[in-house]
């Protein structure tokens, strides 16, 4: 059986039946509306999306669904409308073939709104894909595969979305493949001849981390910043969680990586921080965000304090949003600012890319959580997800502040995948929920 991601697998296998059901919702203020744009059909306009949208410079959304008519998914926009309103076109649908299946990542945009996207599977070996999307001067879009991975040691299953840089050159990772089987980091750049694809290193599955799902982040510097959702190792003595004196060695939590660029085209792995799946969290899934002094935020899907989800069971924590500061002599100090709980309100399971706006709030959502349901999920995760946001703290050392803005119901969608900021107003994607319980695109101002 292929090894795919989580959620993209939940996705897969969760049914929408109806049954019995009570909504408990909590008693609070009013949340802001969320503004349904778009209710997937599953049909010729796609469903499911497993990834968070992006934004054009003129005001267009763009963004990938996980199924579609013939089951492989799509590529859509929705273009604002003079006077208010959206138009949702579905602008690719993906064969699986020799084109790719099933994209699970966000989009990247390049010059004269060129996309760039990766699928899951698919392609000439079955492995996933690179590709472009070109809108030609009648209006219709043209797909290219760009690389077509074969799961050598050139890497499959892409996850992740892709990092352009200033360049034209692609940034990525894959879930699989490499030399060890772990996943790798790699570029594809544009030639004379066309695309070539190289790897920047794979992953070992020793402390380096294994199993990258995220999207990864370009530093100041040129250099790469990342997550992986397991691996790494890091042994603690006399400290919590460990509660012996014998040294507590910790396994397959996932790392928080750097890679940077050393000349000659060779690039160095360094791990920056290893979580122990304790309070500290554990398995990111949401790619890193460079803020202010180049601190990096960043969330986990499982791990936090206590080390369970006491509504939905998990004795691996509901998550928790983080800060990796840099320090004086290469050092880095992560911190938690938020721990999930599980229990209605709050959220669980962080899930996808936060935004970081100018007066460095955080905005997110969690997967599940919010109100006591099983409708979303009913196999696994109780509660249809969240959008929440961290203010940091008025006075520096302080605590961050974290509250729900919104939860969501089903009807007006579930298991949102992250958030986008623009002027004021939040854009995103649920992989479930709406009309059709295939999912939505949404907007609400907080």
């Amino acid at each position: 059986m292929l090894k795919i991601p989580q959620m993209a697998a939940a996705a897969r296998r969760l049914e929408f039946a109806l049954l019995a059901l009570v909504i408990v919702l909590p008693a609070s203020a009013a949340s802001p509306t969320v503004i349904t744009l778009h209710n997937f059909t599953n049909q010729g306009d796609g469903g499911s999306p497993q990834a968070g949208l992006v934004l054009s410079s003129s005001g267009v959304l763009y963004g990938t669904t996980f199924d579609g008519a013939v089951g492989w998914g799509t590529v859509f926009q929705l273009t604002p409308v003079t006077g208010g309103g959206w138009k949702f076109s579905t602008i690719y649908n993906f064969t699986g073939g020799a084109d790719g299946a099933e994209p699970v990542a966000e989009l990247a945009i390049g010059t004269n709104n060129v996309l760039y996207g990766t699928t899951y599977l698919g392609g000439a070996s079955g492995y996933g894909t690179v590709f472009q999307l070109a809108q030609g001067t009648g209006g219709a879009w043209t797909e290219t595969v760009l690389y077509s991975f074969k799961n050598g040691n050139d890497g499959a299953y892409p996850a992740s979305g892709l990092v352009l840089n200033s360049n034209g050159v692609l940034y990525g990772t894959t879930y699989g493949g490499g030399t060890a089987g772990l996943g790798t980091v790699y570029e594809v750049l544009p030639s004379g001849s066309g695309w070539s694809e190289k790897v920047l290193y794979s992953f070992r599955g020793n402390t380096d981390g294994a199993y990258p799902i995220a999207d990864m982040v370009l530093g100041s510097s040129g250099s790469l910043f990342g997550t992986t959702s397991q691996g790494g190792s890091v042994t603690i003595t006399n400290q919590p969680p460990c509660t012996t004196t014998a040294p507590c060695t910790y396994l397959n939590q996932g790392t928080i990586f750097e890679l940077t660029p050393k000349g000659g085209g060779t690039w160095a792995e360094s791990v920056l921080y290893t979580f122990t799946g304790g309070s500290d969290g554990g398995a990111p899934e949401s790619g890193l965000i460079v803020g202010k002094n180049n601190v990096l935020y960043g969330s986990t899907f499982w791990g936090g304090s206590p080390t369970n989800c006491p509504v939905g069971g998990y004795p691996q924590g509901c998550g928790v949003v983080f800060q990796l500061a840099p320090k004086t002599g290469g050092t880095w100090t992560q911190s938690v600012l938020h721990t999930f709980s599980g229990v209605s309100p709050d959220g669980s399971h962080p899930y996808r890319n936060m935004t970081l706006n100018t007066s460095g709030a955080l905005f997110g959502t969690t997967l599940s959580g919010g109100i006591i349901s099983d409708v979303c999920f009913p196999d696994a995760y109780p509660g249809c997800g969240t959008i929440f946001e961290l203010k940091p703290p008025a006075v520096k050392g302080g605590s961050w502040t974290k509250s729900n803005i919104t939860t969501f119901t089903e009807i007006n969608g579930g298991g949102p995948n992250g958030v986008i900021l623009n002027n004021g107003t939040l854009y995103g994607t649920t992989i479930f929920g709406g009309n059709s319980t295939s999912g939505t695109v949404y907007s609400m101002t907080p």
